[in-house]
Formats: structure tokens, sequence, C-alpha cells
């Protein structure tokens, strides 16, 4: 498939498949790291008929709900797989202590500054959930965290496609 031919798709179905492609990736399910993800669609934006704004939006609207939906699971079901893990495999014991600390040191922080960091971001919503931080403040941080590195991402691809 060529390049025009994949702008074509892009144009007819890119909202769509950007939504759950990043709904998908904010679970850690799309088996395609947002790393090459978010220039990609940067890239596509800067040579189809939406708009930055709009597709950044979508980008934005999915990742806060796939993240909110990852943390409501990991709340309801992840302290029960934890206490497993850390009873069950003592190695994992001091990684998982450490996990924790962390977690209640920086609660906050670490939503905002996680959600920044590649190969961090994919956990820091596993986190939150299983230590239970408070669902408000994991959303406000998460949120900022998610538009800075949604536009950050994006607007690398479409900065590439436009300018250089």
């Amino acid at each position: 498939m060529d390049i025009q031919a994949l702008l074509e798709k892009f144009n007819s179905y890119g909202p769509i498949v950007i939504f759950w492609l990043l709904y998908l990736e904010s679970l850690n399910l799309s088996g395609i790291p947002a790393t090459i993800i978010m220039p990609a669609i940067g890239f596509f934006i800067a040579e189809s008929q939406y708009s930055f704004g709009y597709i950044f939006l979508i980008a934005v609207i999915a990742g806060v709900i796939g993240n909110l939906t990852y943390y409501f699971i990991a709340y309801k079901f992840g302290a029960k797989i934890y206490d497993k893990v850390y009873s069950k495999f003592p190695k994992t014991q001091n990684s998982l202590n450490k996990a924790k600390a962390m977690s209640e040191k920086y609660d906050k922080k670490a939503c905002l500054i996680g959600r920044l960091i590649p190969g961090v971001r994919g956990f820091i919503t596993l986190i939150s959930g299983i230590f239970s931080i408070e669902p408000r403040t994991f959303a406000v941080y998460s949120l900022a965290g998610i538009i800075i590195w949604d536009f950050v991402t994006i607007f690398s691809g479409y900065f590439i496609a436009v300018y250089l």
C-alpha cells in the first residue's frame, strides 16, 4: 500500500482508528508503543484533511478514557493480584516495596511525571490503581500528563511533515 492510499484511508477512518488505537495503547494493549504511534499520527494530520486540534482532542479523550478504565480495573483487582505476587514470588518483594514507597511519597508527581516517561507511562496507571491513589488526584494529574505527552509527541510528527 503506497502512502497516498494510506492517506485516503486516514481521511476516511482516521479519527475512529486513532481513538481506538490510543484507547488500547493506554490499556497497554495496542502492541505498538506510543513513541511510534503519536509522531506517526502527527505526520498523517499534516497530510490529511483534519486539523491538528481536532485529532489532538480525540487523542486526549482516548487517553483519558483508557487510563481511567485501566485505573479502575487496577483499583478493583490490583491489590489482590499484588498480594498474591508478593507472597508467592519473594524475589519480587524488594521491587514491589520500592514501587509502593515511591507511590506513597510521590503520588501526584508520579501521576504527572510518570505519564511523560516512555516505559514508565504504561505502568503508572497500574501502580496508581493498585496503591489506591485518590481517583480525582489520579484523573487530574494524569490529564495534565496526557495533554503534555500527546501534544509533544503528535506535534513532533506534525512538525517534521510540515517543516522538514
